[in-house]
């Protein structure tokens, strides 16, 4: 527990503040992004701070820091950050919601962030700087290395794993004892049963608009 300093001032930033706010023992008490990218001076009524002055106005030695930014440039962004809050002197703090399910006392690197209804089993491992949105299962002796971006209800099965900088998109599926490379891309819905080389990209195909509009659709189908 703590004071924190929040790193970004868009939409997962307000995330990360409504999560720690009403499921952490934290306390907020900034939000900081470069000086070239502040787009308001207040967020939750707290000050938006420039980077480069968060150490003089908000020292390592009584703040800690939560780096909340996306999956730009396959997290690169964020792992940029992350890297350069640790050289200021900032301990990153862990987030796990408390009805995410850690039975096995997985251990979970600084400055990830694990939603509810997420399942980490026994023996698995989940890195650095990693986001696990909701309703996620994350396998047995599972690993998910460091800067990762795993979208809601994603299934990661027993030991398999996940390399640095990835991207999986929501309800993905990866099967048994595979191994994702880093930089990789796996979108929306895509069942991925075999090891991947770094830098792959998988996309399913979206589902095909109906030809009818809605009214015609339940007219013949006869639905109520």
């Amino acid at each position: 527990m703590g004071k924190i300093v929040i790193f970004g001032e868009g939409k997962i930033a307000d995330t990360v503040y409504f999560y720690l706010k009403n499921d952490s023992p934290h306390e907020i008490a900034a939000f900081t992004v470069d000086a070239d990218y502040i787009t308001k001076t207040q967020l939750h009524e707290l000050p938006v701070v420039p980077f480069e002055e968060i150490q003089s106005r908000y020292p390592p030695d009584d703040f800690k820091m939560f780096v909340a930014l996306g999956y730009q440039n396959m997290n690169s962004l964020r792992a940029t950050k992350y890297q350069q809050a640790k050289d200021k002197g900032y301990e990153l703090i862990r987030y796990v919601n408390s009805r995410a399910s850690n039975f096995g006392r997985v251990p979970i690197g600084d400055n990830s962030f694990v939603l509810e209804n997420s399942v980490l089993q026994p023996g698995s491992a989940i890195g650095n700087n990693v986001l696990i949105w909701c309703g996620n299962h994350v396998g047995h002796h599972a690993r998910i290395e460091d800067h990762c971006y795993i979208a809601g209800h994603v299934i990661i099965a027993g030991s398999t794993t996940i390399g640095s900088h990835c991207f999986i998109g929501v309800n993905a599926s990866i099967g048994h004892e595979v191994t994702i490379g880093r930089e990789s891309f796996v979108g929306a819905s895509c069942v991925v049963t075999k090891s991947a080389e770094a830098g792959s990209v998988f996309v399913a195909p979206d589902t095909p608009k109906f030809r009818l509009n809605s009214a015609s659709f339940l007219r013949l189908t006869k639905m109520k």
